[in-house]
Protein backbone atom coordinates (compact mmCIF):
# COMPACT_ATOMS: atom_id res chain seq x y z
CA UNK A 1 0.00 0.00 0.00
CA UNK A 2 1.49 3.63 -1.16
CA UNK A 3 2.00 5.95 2.40
CA UNK A 4 -0.11 9.02 1.64
CA UNK A 5 -2.85 8.09 -0.93
CA UNK A 6 -6.42 6.21 0.00
CA UNK A 7 -6.25 3.46 -2.52
CA UNK A 8 -9.05 2.75 -4.70
CA UNK A 9 -11.50 0.07 -5.06
CA UNK A 10 -10.01 -3.05 -7.16
CA UNK A 11 -12.41 -3.79 -10.00
CA UNK A 12 -11.33 -7.08 -11.38
CA UNK A 13 -12.09 -9.67 -14.20
CA UNK A 14 -11.68 -12.88 -14.05
CA UNK A 15 -8.76 -14.18 -15.93
CA UNK A 16 -9.13 -14.79 -19.34
CA UNK A 17 -5.52 -15.68 -20.42
CA UNK A 18 -4.38 -19.12 -21.99
CA UNK A 19 -1.13 -19.31 -23.00
CA UNK A 20 0.22 -21.00 -25.68
CA UNK A 21 2.63 -23.57 -24.31
CA UNK A 22 5.63 -24.52 -25.87
CA UNK A 23 7.36 -26.47 -23.20
CA UNK A 24 8.30 -24.60 -19.95
CA UNK A 25 11.68 -26.21 -19.76
CA UNK A 26 13.86 -27.38 -16.83
CA UNK A 27 14.60 -26.10 -13.46
CA UNK A 28 15.61 -22.61 -12.14
CA UNK A 29 13.38 -18.87 -12.16
CA UNK A 30 12.10 -19.49 -14.86
CA UNK A 31 5.89 4.29 -32.19
CA UNK A 32 4.02 5.67 -34.02
CA UNK A 33 2.80 9.28 -33.98
CA UNK A 34 4.99 12.45 -33.13
CA UNK A 35 5.34 11.82 -30.30
CA UNK A 36 7.25 8.93 -30.98
CA UNK A 37 9.19 10.09 -33.61
CA UNK A 38 9.87 13.90 -33.29
CA UNK A 39 12.57 15.41 -31.66
CA UNK A 40 15.42 18.11 -31.99
CA UNK A 41 19.11 18.21 -31.08
CA UNK A 42 21.34 20.95 -30.90
CA UNK A 43 24.64 21.61 -31.83
CA UNK A 44 26.26 23.63 -29.61
CA UNK A 45 28.66 22.34 -27.24
CA UNK A 46 27.42 23.07 -23.67
CA UNK A 47 30.60 23.97 -20.87
CA UNK A 48 29.46 20.95 -18.94
CA UNK A 49 29.81 18.16 -21.50
CA UNK A 50 32.42 15.70 -21.78
CA UNK A 51 32.61 15.37 -25.48
CA UNK A 52 33.84 11.65 -26.52
CA UNK A 53 33.41 10.99 -30.95
CA UNK A 54 32.34 7.38 -31.66
CA UNK A 55 32.07 5.66 -34.92
CA UNK A 56 29.25 3.16 -35.67
CA UNK A 57 31.31 -0.01 -36.41
CA UNK A 58 29.85 -1.93 -39.09
CA UNK A 59 29.66 -5.86 -40.03
CA UNK A 60 32.89 -6.95 -41.13
CA UNK A 61 35.01 -4.16 -41.03
CA UNK A 62 34.88 -2.64 -36.93
CA UNK A 63 37.54 -3.18 -34.93
CA UNK A 64 37.46 -5.30 -32.07
CA UNK A 65 37.32 -4.03 -28.62
CA UNK A 66 38.35 -5.97 -25.54
CA UNK A 67 35.83 -6.74 -23.20
CA UNK A 68 36.01 -6.81 -19.66
CA UNK A 69 37.03 -10.22 -19.54
CA UNK A 70 39.60 -9.51 -21.85
CA UNK A 71 37.73 -11.24 -25.37
CA UNK A 72 37.41 -9.41 -28.25
CA UNK A 73 34.51 -9.26 -30.14
CA UNK A 74 35.48 -8.20 -33.94
CA UNK A 75 33.12 -10.94 -35.29
CA UNK A 76 30.52 -9.28 -33.33
CA UNK A 77 30.90 -6.44 -35.16
CA UNK A 78 31.97 -4.05 -32.56
CA UNK A 79 33.25 -0.61 -32.76
CA UNK A 80 34.75 0.90 -30.04
CA UNK A 81 36.15 4.39 -29.20
CA UNK A 82 37.38 5.87 -25.91
CA UNK A 83 38.78 9.06 -24.09
CA UNK A 84 41.41 8.68 -21.21
CA UNK A 85 39.74 10.77 -18.57
CA UNK A 86 38.50 10.57 -15.12
CA UNK A 87 34.84 9.87 -14.38
CA UNK A 88 32.99 10.38 -11.03
CA UNK A 89 33.98 7.31 -9.42
CA UNK A 90 34.14 3.51 -10.21
CA UNK A 91 31.39 0.82 -10.16
CA UNK A 92 31.67 -2.23 -8.75
CA UNK A 93 29.07 -4.54 -9.78
CA UNK A 94 29.01 -8.26 -8.99
CA UNK A 95 26.86 -10.79 -10.81
CA UNK A 96 25.19 -11.70 -7.35
CA UNK A 97 25.24 -9.09 -4.59
CA UNK A 98 24.80 -10.36 -1.27
CA UNK A 99 21.46 -10.63 1.00
CA UNK A 100 21.89 -10.60 4.92
CA UNK A 101 18.26 -11.56 4.64
CA UNK A 102 19.17 -14.98 3.51
CA UNK A 103 20.87 -17.41 5.93
CA UNK A 104 21.21 -20.26 3.53
CA UNK A 105 23.97 -18.62 1.70
CA UNK A 106 22.30 -17.60 -1.25
CA UNK A 107 23.24 -14.56 -3.29
CA UNK A 108 19.95 -11.84 -4.53
CA UNK A 109 19.22 -11.95 -8.50
CA UNK A 110 21.39 -13.54 -10.86
CA UNK A 111 24.22 -15.41 -9.61
CA UNK A 112 24.87 -17.97 -12.88
CA UNK A 113 28.35 -16.06 -14.44
CA UNK A 114 27.09 -14.09 -17.24
CA UNK A 115 25.00 -11.22 -18.28
CA UNK A 116 22.95 -10.68 -21.10
CA UNK A 117 21.24 -7.75 -22.90
CA UNK A 118 17.98 -8.17 -24.40
CA UNK A 119 16.60 -5.90 -27.31
CA UNK A 120 13.71 -6.05 -28.73
CA UNK A 121 14.10 -5.47 -32.64
CA UNK A 122 11.28 -3.59 -33.43
CA UNK A 123 11.45 -3.00 -36.96
CA UNK A 124 11.98 -6.96 -37.06
CA UNK A 125 9.52 -8.64 -34.70
CA UNK A 126 12.59 -10.08 -32.64
CA UNK A 127 14.61 -9.73 -29.99
CA UNK A 128 18.56 -10.31 -29.61
CA UNK A 129 20.15 -11.70 -26.79
CA UNK A 130 23.27 -9.96 -26.41
CA UNK A 131 26.69 -11.09 -24.15
CA UNK A 132 27.43 -7.67 -22.46
CA UNK A 133 30.92 -8.77 -21.88
CA UNK A 134 32.31 -9.82 -24.66
CA UNK A 135 29.10 -7.72 -27.38
CA UNK A 136 28.88 -11.61 -29.46
CA UNK A 137 24.89 -11.89 -29.77
CA UNK A 138 24.01 -15.57 -29.05
CA UNK A 139 20.48 -15.51 -29.98
CA UNK A 140 17.48 -13.85 -32.05
CA UNK A 141 14.15 -14.57 -31.38
CA UNK A 142 10.73 -14.00 -33.15
CA UNK A 143 8.37 -12.73 -30.46
CA UNK A 144 5.47 -12.83 -33.46
CA UNK A 145 4.32 -13.85 -36.64
CA UNK A 146 2.78 -10.98 -38.22
CA UNK A 147 4.38 -8.46 -40.91
CA UNK A 148 5.47 -6.15 -41.65
CA UNK A 149 5.98 -5.28 -37.70
CA UNK A 150 7.11 -1.60 -36.79
CA UNK A 151 4.57 -0.49 -34.81
CA UNK A 152 3.06 -3.44 -34.16
CA UNK A 153 6.90 -5.14 -33.04
CA UNK A 154 8.56 -5.99 -29.93
CA UNK A 155 9.29 -2.74 -27.83
CA UNK A 156 9.60 -3.04 -23.99
CA UNK A 157 12.11 -6.42 -22.42
CA UNK A 158 12.55 -6.93 -18.78
CA UNK A 159 14.52 -10.26 -17.08
CA UNK A 160 14.10 -11.59 -13.98
CA UNK A 161 15.91 -11.83 -10.89
CA UNK A 162 17.72 -15.31 -11.80
CA UNK A 163 18.45 -13.68 -15.44
CA UNK A 164 16.95 -17.01 -16.47
CA UNK A 165 14.28 -16.07 -18.60
CA UNK A 166 13.06 -12.61 -20.46
CA UNK A 167 9.81 -11.15 -20.96
CA UNK A 168 9.22 -9.12 -24.24
CA UNK A 169 5.59 -7.17 -24.53
CA UNK A 170 4.48 -7.16 -28.24
CA UNK A 171 2.88 -3.33 -28.92
CA UNK A 172 0.41 -4.73 -31.22
CA UNK A 173 -0.63 -7.41 -28.16
CA UNK A 174 1.20 -10.50 -27.07
CA UNK A 175 3.90 -11.64 -24.39
CA UNK A 176 6.69 -14.01 -25.16
CA UNK A 177 8.92 -15.65 -22.50
CA UNK A 178 12.03 -16.62 -23.70
CA UNK A 179 14.81 -18.69 -21.87
CA UNK A 180 18.48 -17.49 -21.42
CA UNK A 181 20.07 -20.85 -20.95
CA UNK A 182 19.82 -23.73 -23.04
CA UNK A 183 19.67 -26.22 -20.10
CA UNK A 184 16.44 -24.64 -19.39
CA UNK A 185 15.08 -25.15 -22.93
CA UNK A 186 12.95 -28.31 -24.11
CA UNK A 187 14.47 -30.28 -26.83
CA UNK A 188 11.24 -31.54 -27.90
CA UNK A 189 9.24 -28.19 -27.57
CA UNK A 190 8.66 -27.54 -31.70
CA UNK A 191 7.54 -31.27 -32.08
CA UNK A 192 11.36 -32.29 -33.44
CA UNK A 193 14.07 -34.26 -31.52
CA UNK A 194 17.04 -32.46 -30.19
CA UNK A 195 17.33 -29.12 -29.47
CA UNK A 196 16.72 -26.17 -32.51
CA UNK A 197 17.59 -22.98 -30.90
CA UNK A 198 19.16 -19.42 -32.56
CA UNK A 199 22.75 -19.08 -32.08
CA UNK A 200 22.42 -15.47 -33.74
CA UNK A 201 21.34 -12.47 -35.96
CA UNK A 202 21.90 -15.24 -38.91
CA UNK A 203 20.30 -18.21 -37.37
CA UNK A 204 16.80 -16.89 -36.46
CA UNK A 205 13.76 -20.08 -36.21
CA UNK A 206 10.47 -19.41 -37.24
CA UNK A 207 8.11 -18.03 -34.66
CA UNK A 208 7.36 -20.62 -31.92
CA UNK A 209 9.43 -23.33 -33.31
CA UNK A 210 12.71 -22.14 -31.30
CA UNK A 211 12.80 -24.40 -28.40
CA UNK A 212 13.69 -21.56 -26.16
CA UNK A 213 10.93 -20.18 -26.24
CA UNK A 214 8.74 -21.27 -23.33
CA UNK A 215 5.54 -19.39 -24.36
CA UNK A 216 3.86 -16.91 -25.89
CA UNK A 217 0.54 -15.48 -25.02
CA UNK A 218 -1.90 -13.28 -27.21
CA UNK A 219 -3.82 -10.36 -25.43
CA UNK A 220 -6.54 -8.45 -27.06
CA UNK A 221 -5.02 -4.89 -27.51
CA UNK A 222 -3.67 -3.27 -30.79
CA UNK A 223 -1.54 -1.02 -27.44
CA UNK A 224 0.78 -3.12 -25.04
CA UNK A 225 3.95 -1.97 -23.72
CA UNK A 226 4.77 -2.23 -20.16
CA UNK A 227 6.61 -5.41 -18.98
CA UNK A 228 8.18 -6.17 -15.80
CA UNK A 229 8.87 -9.28 -13.99
CA UNK A 230 8.11 -9.40 -10.13
CA UNK A 231 10.46 -11.23 -7.96
CA UNK A 232 9.62 -14.70 -6.95
CA UNK A 233 10.43 -16.68 -4.02
CA UNK A 234 14.00 -17.57 -2.92
CA UNK A 235 14.56 -21.53 -2.12
CA UNK A 236 18.22 -21.61 0.24
CA UNK A 237 18.20 -25.12 -0.38
CA UNK A 238 19.30 -24.88 -3.79
CA UNK A 239 19.22 -21.00 -4.61
CA UNK A 240 16.74 -21.30 -6.93
CA UNK A 241 13.35 -18.67 -7.55
CA UNK A 242 9.66 -19.67 -7.99
CA UNK A 243 6.28 -18.36 -8.21
CA UNK A 244 7.57 -15.53 -10.34
CA UNK A 245 5.09 -13.27 -12.39
CA UNK A 246 5.03 -10.61 -14.72
CA UNK A 247 3.52 -7.70 -14.70
CA UNK A 248 1.95 -6.12 -18.14
CA UNK A 249 -0.85 -3.62 -19.47
CA UNK A 250 -2.04 -3.00 -22.49
CA UNK A 251 -5.87 -1.85 -24.21
CA UNK A 252 -7.43 -1.99 -27.52
CA UNK A 253 -8.39 1.29 -29.05
CA UNK A 254 -9.85 0.06 -31.79
CA UNK A 255 -12.58 -1.50 -29.80
CA UNK A 256 -12.91 1.99 -27.92
CA UNK A 257 -11.65 0.71 -24.62
CA UNK A 258 -12.46 3.45 -22.10
CA UNK A 259 -9.40 2.62 -19.07
CA UNK A 260 -5.97 0.38 -19.35
CA UNK A 261 -6.49 -2.87 -17.89
CA UNK A 262 -3.29 -4.43 -15.91
CA UNK A 263 -2.39 -8.19 -16.06
CA UNK A 264 -0.66 -10.23 -13.99
CA UNK A 265 0.89 -13.31 -15.70
CA UNK A 266 2.15 -16.68 -14.18
CA UNK A 267 5.86 -16.32 -14.76
CA UNK A 268 5.78 -20.42 -15.70
CA UNK A 269 2.73 -20.78 -17.57
CA UNK A 270 2.32 -17.44 -19.17
CA UNK A 271 -1.80 -17.76 -18.00
CA UNK A 272 -3.17 -14.46 -16.73
CA UNK A 273 -3.90 -15.05 -12.99
CA UNK A 274 -5.05 -11.50 -12.61
CA UNK A 275 -6.70 -8.55 -14.83
CA UNK A 276 -7.77 -5.04 -13.24
CA UNK A 277 -9.42 -2.09 -15.16
CA UNK A 278 -7.54 0.75 -14.03
CA UNK A 279 -10.24 3.24 -13.62
CA UNK A 280 -9.20 6.80 -14.40
CA UNK A 281 -6.26 5.55 -16.51
CA UNK A 282 -7.57 6.59 -20.07
CA UNK A 283 -6.75 4.50 -22.66
CA UNK A 284 -4.87 5.91 -25.92
CA UNK A 285 -2.55 4.51 -28.38
CA UNK A 286 0.75 5.94 -26.19
CA UNK A 287 -1.67 4.98 -23.02
CA UNK A 288 -0.29 2.48 -21.13
CA UNK A 289 3.64 3.36 -22.20
CA UNK A 290 5.55 2.10 -19.37
CA UNK A 291 6.08 -0.21 -16.56
CA UNK A 292 8.53 -1.27 -13.26
CA UNK A 293 8.10 -2.60 -9.78
CA UNK A 294 9.42 -2.35 -6.53
CA UNK A 295 11.23 -4.76 -3.82
CA UNK A 296 7.45 -6.30 -3.07
CA UNK A 297 6.63 -6.73 -6.44
CA UNK A 298 4.01 -3.71 -6.69
CA UNK A 299 3.65 -2.41 -10.24
CA UNK A 300 4.32 1.29 -11.00
CA UNK A 301 3.05 2.01 -14.89
CA UNK A 302 3.10 5.52 -16.47
CA UNK A 303 1.61 6.96 -20.44
CA UNK A 304 2.68 9.57 -22.68
CA UNK A 305 -0.21 11.35 -23.55
CA UNK A 306 1.07 15.02 -22.93
CA UNK A 307 -2.02 17.19 -20.79
CA UNK A 308 -3.49 13.97 -19.82
CA UNK A 309 -0.09 13.02 -17.94
CA UNK A 310 -0.13 9.65 -15.65
CA UNK A 311 1.07 7.47 -13.14
CA UNK A 312 -0.85 4.29 -11.74
CA UNK A 313 -0.51 1.71 -9.00
CA UNK A 314 -1.32 -1.60 -8.21
CA UNK A 315 -0.66 -3.29 -4.87
CA UNK A 316 0.66 -7.11 -5.31
CA UNK A 317 -1.19 -8.60 -2.89
CA UNK A 318 -4.73 -6.88 -2.58
CA UNK A 319 -4.79 -5.64 -6.44
CA UNK A 320 -6.10 -2.59 -5.41
CA UNK A 321 -4.72 0.64 -7.31
CA UNK A 322 -4.26 4.71 -8.08
CA UNK A 323 -3.94 6.73 -10.58
CA UNK A 324 -1.65 10.02 -10.05
CA UNK A 325 -1.37 13.03 -11.93
CA UNK A 326 2.35 13.61 -12.18
CA UNK A 327 3.78 17.11 -12.43
CA UNK A 328 5.91 16.37 -16.05
CA UNK A 329 5.30 14.22 -18.87
CA UNK A 330 6.45 11.28 -18.55
CA UNK A 331 8.43 9.30 -21.59
CA UNK A 332 10.84 6.78 -19.54
CA UNK A 333 9.86 5.12 -16.12
CA UNK A 334 11.92 3.23 -13.83
CA UNK A 335 11.80 2.70 -9.59
CA UNK A 336 14.91 2.96 -7.18
CA UNK A 337 16.89 1.20 -4.86
CA UNK A 338 14.12 2.96 -2.23
CA UNK A 339 11.22 2.27 -3.80
CA UNK A 340 10.74 5.65 -5.54
CA UNK A 341 9.11 5.69 -9.19
CA UNK A 342 11.05 7.80 -11.71
CA UNK A 343 9.84 9.85 -14.79
CA UNK A 344 12.05 11.00 -17.76
CA UNK A 345 10.82 14.06 -19.07
CA UNK A 346 9.26 14.06 -22.50
CA UNK A 347 11.27 16.59 -24.40
CA UNK A 348 11.63 18.63 -21.86
CA UNK A 349 8.01 20.15 -22.18
CA UNK A 350 8.09 21.21 -18.23
CA UNK A 351 11.34 22.42 -18.51
CA UNK A 352 12.96 19.54 -15.89
CA UNK A 353 15.03 16.56 -16.78
CA UNK A 354 12.97 14.09 -14.41
CA UNK A 355 10.97 13.98 -11.82
CA UNK A 356 10.79 11.71 -8.51
CA UNK A 357 7.44 10.23 -6.74
CA UNK A 358 8.18 9.29 -2.79
CA UNK A 359 5.15 6.93 -1.65
CA UNK A 360 6.56 7.67 1.47
CA UNK A 361 5.49 11.35 1.54
CA UNK A 362 3.51 11.74 -1.36
CA UNK A 363 5.67 14.69 -2.54
CA UNK A 364 7.47 14.80 -5.81
CA UNK A 365 11.32 16.02 -6.41
CA UNK A 366 12.49 17.67 -9.90
CA UNK A 367 15.71 17.79 -11.29
CA UNK A 368 16.14 21.15 -13.35
CA UNK A 369 19.63 22.59 -12.47
CA UNK A 370 20.01 21.75 -16.12
CA UNK A 371 17.64 20.65 -18.68
CA UNK A 372 17.93 17.16 -20.32
CA UNK A 373 15.58 17.21 -23.29
CA UNK A 374 15.00 13.80 -23.81
CA UNK A 375 12.54 10.43 -25.10
CA UNK A 376 15.04 8.17 -22.83
CA UNK A 377 14.89 5.49 -20.65
CA UNK A 378 16.02 6.08 -17.39
CA UNK A 379 18.16 3.19 -15.20
CA UNK A 380 19.82 3.78 -11.51
CA UNK A 381 23.39 2.43 -11.43
CA UNK A 382 25.32 1.35 -8.34
CA UNK A 383 26.17 4.53 -7.78
CA UNK A 384 23.03 6.14 -7.05
CA UNK A 385 23.33 7.96 -10.44
CA UNK A 386 20.07 7.93 -12.70
CA UNK A 387 21.16 7.55 -16.23
CA UNK A 388 19.62 8.74 -19.53
CA UNK A 389 19.69 9.54 -22.58
CA UNK A 390 19.33 13.64 -23.82
CA UNK A 391 18.99 14.83 -27.38
CA UNK A 392 19.01 18.03 -26.19
CA UNK A 393 21.14 19.32 -22.82
CA UNK A 394 20.64 23.03 -21.88
CA UNK A 395 19.61 24.16 -25.22
CA UNK A 396 22.74 22.75 -26.99
CA UNK A 397 24.95 19.72 -28.15
CA UNK A 398 23.83 16.75 -30.29
CA UNK A 399 23.11 14.32 -27.89
CA UNK A 400 24.52 11.53 -25.26
CA UNK A 401 23.62 10.66 -21.67
CA UNK A 402 23.80 12.27 -18.57
CA UNK A 403 22.91 11.14 -14.85
CA UNK A 404 21.08 12.34 -11.88
CA UNK A 405 21.97 11.97 -8.29
CA UNK A 406 19.07 10.27 -7.34
CA UNK A 407 18.97 11.69 -3.51
CA UNK A 408 20.05 15.66 -4.72
CA UNK A 409 18.51 15.18 -8.00
CA UNK A 410 21.33 17.34 -9.27
CA UNK A 411 21.54 16.74 -12.62
CA UNK A 412 25.42 15.91 -13.68
CA UNK A 413 27.45 16.29 -17.06
CA UNK A 414 26.80 15.39 -20.30
CA UNK A 415 28.59 12.64 -22.32
CA UNK A 416 28.06 13.32 -25.91
CA UNK A 417 27.60 10.24 -27.87
CA UNK A 418 27.25 11.18 -32.35
CA UNK A 419 24.24 8.97 -32.46
CA UNK A 420 20.76 9.68 -33.47
CA UNK A 421 17.27 9.78 -31.87
CA UNK A 422 18.81 7.30 -28.72
CA UNK A 423 16.17 6.21 -26.60
CA UNK A 424 17.05 3.01 -24.76
CA UNK A 425 18.64 2.58 -21.58
CA UNK A 426 20.16 0.07 -19.34
CA UNK A 427 23.18 -0.79 -16.94
CA UNK A 428 25.07 -4.29 -16.80
CA UNK A 429 26.06 -6.47 -14.08
CA UNK A 430 29.27 -4.83 -14.75
CA UNK A 431 28.09 -1.29 -14.31
CA UNK A 432 28.34 -0.30 -17.92
CA UNK A 433 25.68 1.84 -19.43
CA UNK A 434 23.55 0.72 -22.47
CA UNK A 435 22.00 2.65 -24.98
CA UNK A 436 19.95 1.90 -27.87
CA UNK A 437 19.64 4.09 -31.60
CA UNK A 438 16.47 2.66 -33.02
CA UNK A 439 17.27 4.78 -36.54
CA UNK A 440 21.36 3.77 -36.15
CA UNK A 441 19.75 0.09 -35.42
CA UNK A 442 22.81 0.43 -32.99
CA UNK A 443 23.50 -0.10 -29.37
CA UNK A 444 25.89 1.17 -27.22
CA UNK A 445 27.94 0.43 -24.19
CA UNK A 446 29.69 3.09 -22.24
CA UNK A 447 31.94 2.76 -19.49
CA UNK A 448 31.60 5.84 -16.84
CA UNK A 449 34.94 5.16 -15.82
CA UNK A 450 37.33 5.21 -18.56
CA UNK A 451 34.51 6.83 -21.03
CA UNK A 452 34.96 4.78 -23.43
CA UNK A 453 32.58 3.48 -26.01
CA UNK A 454 31.78 0.54 -27.97
CA UNK A 455 29.25 -0.08 -30.89
CA UNK A 456 27.34 -3.14 -31.68
CA UNK A 457 25.26 -2.21 -35.22
CA UNK A 458 23.73 -5.17 -36.22
CA UNK A 459 20.00 -4.55 -34.88
CA UNK A 460 16.77 -3.88 -36.84
CA UNK A 461 15.05 -1.10 -35.29
CA UNK A 462 15.91 -0.98 -31.62
CA UNK A 463 14.06 1.03 -29.78
CA UNK A 464 13.51 -1.07 -25.85
CA UNK A 465 14.25 1.23 -22.92
CA UNK A 466 13.25 -1.24 -20.44
CA UNK A 467 15.20 -3.34 -18.11
CA UNK A 468 16.72 -5.21 -20.92
CA UNK A 469 19.31 -6.10 -18.37
CA UNK A 470 17.73 -6.94 -15.12
CA UNK A 471 19.64 -4.72 -13.11
CA UNK A 472 16.64 -2.73 -12.21
CA UNK A 473 14.98 -6.08 -11.32
CA UNK A 474 18.36 -6.47 -8.96
CA UNK A 475 18.55 -2.83 -7.97
CA UNK A 476 15.29 -2.65 -6.14
CA UNK A 477 15.46 -6.19 -4.65
CA UNK A 478 19.43 -7.18 -3.82
CA UNK A 479 20.68 -3.73 -1.86
CA UNK A 480 19.79 -2.65 1.66
CA UNK A 481 16.22 -1.31 0.82
CA UNK A 482 15.29 -4.63 -0.88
Amino acid sequence: MVAGKPLRATRVITAWGVASTLGCGGGGGSGSGSAEGDASAGTDTASASATIGTTAGSSGDASASAGSDGSGGASSGIASTGADSSAEGTVYFDVGMPDAGTPGGCECGSQLGFSYIWIANTDDGSVAKLNTQTMIEEGRYRTMAAQPVGETGPSRTSVNLSGRAVAVANRGGGLTKIFALSDDCDPNSNGTAGLQTSSGAADVQPFLEDDCVAWHTPFPYDTQRPVAWAPGVLHEEDCSYTDEKIWTAGCSVGAADVWVTVNLVDGDTGTVEQAIVIDGFECSSLSPYGGAVNAAGDFWFTNLVPGQDRMGFVDRETFEFQVYTPPITPYGMTVDHAGRPWLAQWVGAQNASAARYDPATDSWAIADNHVAYVMSGIQEDAQGRMWMNYWNYDGGMSGGLTYIDVETMQVGPAFEIAATERRGISVDLDGKIWSTARYDNTAYRFDPDTLQIDSYPMLIGPYTYSDMTGWGLQNVNCGPEG
